[in-house]
């Protein structure tokens, strides 16, 4: 994709996400699935970047919904051009990445991209609907959000790396489980630093999941685990401007209701379950996954 493509803001806009870097965590993993069954990863490059283009235009979409005004310490697409061009700016990264995959992968691979879509799509419909009244979501609920929304395009790294690299059945299935377990560890460690840096982030960029702005499971639990007061606390920050005061109010209830220290121990659990997924399996890069695994889960 040519930032000189015509017309010009519409590239500039799609491609403005992309530098301003990530974790590039999706591309990575279908390089090490594809490595992991004994494949050769320079043929699994192409399926890679086009993840890595869903993910970015899926990341246009969520700034756009929830209004959010920057993202890793840039300004967004719908900020610094506007909520048209963020659509279409999305929509143009998703048919760059189709044009990728139609070109030379298998029917396996482009239908575990297409169901990984329309999960996140199912996913991030799930989510809006949480952020309307984060306190009646569920644990249970919000995880089946997660593995749709952030679990899924993971999960379809992992197995189309797997499948390219020409791995068995089983080696797939295994590789799959693993990705889907590591994008909920992910998501969960995402819901806890962005917690702990809301409590020191300037009272400009407090737009997040304080002000309903987003659903996280630490909010999400200790709802669920405190007292009336410490309730009705929680419930005043879903809607009202807060100050930083408020907010380390707000802080010292997650503290006490254990809710931070409950998601982390959630995330180690994924990691886990990831590490357990592909166990035995003798993958070519065995240590390289358990330990990617557990870098996701504590950073």
């Amino acid at each position: 994709m040519e930032a000189s493509s015509e017309p010009k803001i519409l590239y500039d806009a799609a491609i403005h996400p992309i530098k301003s870097g990530g974790k590039r965590l999706r591309p990575l993993l279908v390089l090490l699935a594809c490595e992991a069954v004994t494949g050769d990863f320079m043929k699994a490059l192409s399926v890679a970047v086009a993840i890595e283009i869903i993910h970015t235009s899926s990341l246009i979409h969520d700034d756009l919904i929830d209004q959010d005004s920057e993202r890793r310490g840039a300004p967004t697409v719908h900020m610094k051009y506007d909520n048209n061009m963020a659509i279409l700016s999305g929509d143009i990264l998703i048919s760059k990445a189709m044009q990728i995959i139609s070109d030379n992968s298998s029917i396996k691979v482009r239908r575990a991209i297409a169901q990984a879509c329309i999960e996140m799509c199912e996913g991030e419909c799930l989510d809006v609907s949480f952020k309307k009244s984060p306190e009646t979501v569920t644990e249970e609920n919000y995880l089946k959000m997660v593995g749709k929304k952030t679990g899924a395009l993971v999960r379809a790294a992992a197995e189309c790396g797997g499948i390219i690299g020409g791995g068995t059945r089983h080696q797939v299935r295994s590789l799959a489980k693993y990705g889907e377990f590591l994008g909920l560890s992910l998501q969960l460690r995402d819901d806890v630093h962005e917690i702990l840096t809301t409590e020191t982030g300037p009272e400009a960029s407090l737009n997040n999941c304080l002000l309903g702005q987003g659903s996280n499971l630490v909010l999400i639990h200790s709802f669920r685990n405190s007292d009336k007061s410490q309730q009705n606390l929680l419930r005043s920050l879903f809607t009202s401007n807060v100050d930083c005061h408020r907010l380390r109010d707000a802080t010292n209830v997650f503290e006490n209701s254990m809710s931070i220290q409950h998601v982390e121990r959630l995330s180690e659990r994924f990691e886990k379950e990831a590490k357990e997924a592909i166990i035995g399996m003798n993958f070519r890069n065995q240590r390289i996954l358990e330990d990617l695994a557990g870098y996701v889960a504590r950073n």
